[in-house]
């Protein structure tokens, strides 16, 4: 295993996020500093440049790194070494079981860093409820709880603990025990020469601080640094006109759903997804498809002309059954040589997709998804009903489309109605600018799982008139697509219309019609 990945660590070289970093600590001689992934040591030496005599404990797990550090500071009695897993060290344990021990912590932690089942299974335990495989989240709980009352903490982490699922308890561990200062938001192209599998990383400040205090403070977030050099602007508080700040109450993000950071939209939109008492959730069950464990062996295309990464080989024809739903017992696989069949599967346009993907559904086939080991045959109730597909890779524009009585795989979520009388609205709602909005802001991660459309807040029409109305526009819309094969650009416009009325409304219905 490379070195990288066993440690993760990328050792920070912008001279304009170490300034911002140390200005952020606001430490002085008298304070004692932990360092938790020193690597080469470029905080040690911004610290050290401000306050010569500071004390400084510096951790690293990879023997080399701390080699060097006490070659580099072996004139520097107040500089500490210790080659040891801050995560796993008896004595920070101690530290923490006295409430903290340091005035400041200052870092950038490793991201995914490889850990051994073993190691992996005593994290389980030693931090109950923490997504454990995902390092950076266990610096950062682990570090907070070594700072003392009214210690600071200034780290550089991926901007995934704002809004994703397995980072909720973290989330109401940092919004509970902390003030957060300020969020600094930067593309990880900042950090020349390194791939960090992250699109967007964060400056984190928080002080340690009580519940009370916490939930009384206001979060400054900022973003919109086109290049390294706009920190320098953040650092001495000068054109922040030209960036996109916001202030949000700590108490409001800590009351939001899931505790996220809901910060693409504005107020009113955040109102929306916090305040409706309605949800696709509520309306639709929201799952994912099958596995073959093998796409190359059980999928075919339907020509050259399919985007085909996999690729997977042109379907034969004679081979296609499209009258599948004469069968009896489909789920257990249909016999003869016409055996594969039409699958949702993958992109495809708003509201109706094409037949360009086939799947073997033989009996053998049918086997294999059940018993190998690779395969998934989940949520085999949904197939071959009505239903609306989203695409699993998220993009800038959400597409959903219908799923026709048809099977999908684990590239589309499957959103079916509990009530089939929904589901053409639904699928306008899908395909909206205010979706579309409300999605890019509940979920800032590539993939549009179940459980972030779960979330999306549904407002229903007072009157049946209107549901029938977005009916009738979806039918036209699937006529006109018949026809042209394309969308009609002024039935979407009006479709956007009528529910960015809706949602807008100054009172929010927000129970299901009866």
């Amino acid at each position: 295993m490379e070195e990288k990945n066993l440690y993760s660590s990328y050792y920070t070289k912008s001279e304009f996020i170490t300034d911002y970093m140390i200005k952020q600590l606001d430490f002085d001689e008298a304070h004692s500093i932990l360092e938790p992934s020193a690597g080469d040591g470029v905080f040690i030496d911004a610290l050290l440049a401000k306050h010569p005599q500071v004390d400084i404990t510096a951790y690293d797990l990879n023997p080399q790194a701390i080699q060097i550090l006490e070659d580099k500071y072996k004139d520097f009695s107040n500089v500490k070494t210790v080659e040891g897993d801050t995560l796993l060290d008896s004595e920070l344990d101690i530290k923490v079981m006295m409430n903290g021990d340091y005035d400041r912590i200052i870092g950038n932690p490793p991201y995914g860093a490889w850990q051994d089942y073993e190691k992996r299974a005593n994290l389980k335990n030693l931090y109950p409820g923490f997504y454990v495989k995902e390092t950076y989240a266990l610096f950062l709980l682990r570090c907070i709880s070594l700072l003392k009352e009214n210690g600071k903490l200034s780290f550089i982490i991926p901007d995934t603990f704002m809004n994703l699922h397995m980072h909720n308890k973290l989330r109401e561990y940092i919004l509970l025990n902390t003030k957060i200062l300020e969020i600094l938001m930067i593309p990880s192209k900042f950090f020349p020469g390194v791939n960090f599998g992250y699109s967007n990383l964060t400056i984190i400040t928080v002080e340690k601080s009580s519940k009370n205090k916490a939930l009384s403070n206001t979060i400054r977030i900022i973003n919109g640094l086109k290049k390294v050099a706009n920190i320098e602007d953040i650092t001495n508080s000068t054109n922040l006109e030209k960036y996109n700040v916001i202030d949000i109450p700590q108490k409001e993000v800590f009351e939001s759903i899931d505790m996220a950071f809901l910060i693409k939209a504005g107020s009113e939109i955040r109102g929306l997804i916090n305040g409706s008492t309605l949800t696709l959730g509520d309306l639709a069950d929201c799952v994912t498809g099958l596995y073959t464990g093998n796409n190359k062996a059980y999928f075919k295309a339907l020509n050259t002309k399919v985007r085909n990464p996999t690729k997977c080989e042109i379907v034969d024809e004679n081979l296609v059954e499209y009258d599948y739903l004469r069968h009896n017992n489909l789920l257990d696989g249909i016999e003869g040589d016409k055996h594969f069949i039409p699958v949702t599967k993958g992109n495809a346009e708003m509201y109706q997709r094409k037949n360009e993907w086939f799947i073997d559904w033989g009996k053998e086939a049918i086997n294999h998804y059940r018993t190998d080991k690779k395969a998934r045959l989940q949520n085999a109730k949904y197939y071959f009903k009505k239903g609306i597909a989203v695409p699993m890779v998220k993009s800038s524009k959400i597409k959903a489309n219908l799923i026709n009585n048809q099977v999908f795989d684990q590239s589309v979520v499957g959103i079916f109605p509990k009530e089939e009388k929904y589901i053409y609205f639904l699928l306008a709602l899908l395909n909206s600018e205010i979706v579309n909005t409300i999605i890019q802001t509940i979920n800032h991660t590539a993939n549009n799982s179940a459980n972030y459309l779960k979330k999306i807040p549904v407002v229903l029409p007072n009157n049946e008139n209107d549901i029938e109305r977005v009916n009738s526009l979806v039918e036209d819309m699937f006529r006109h697509i018949e026809r042209t094969n394309t969308i009609d650009l002024e039935i979407q416009k009006e479709l956007d219309n009528f529910f960015n009325a809706l949602y807008h409304s100054e009172k929010l219905p927000t129970q299901v019609l009866i």
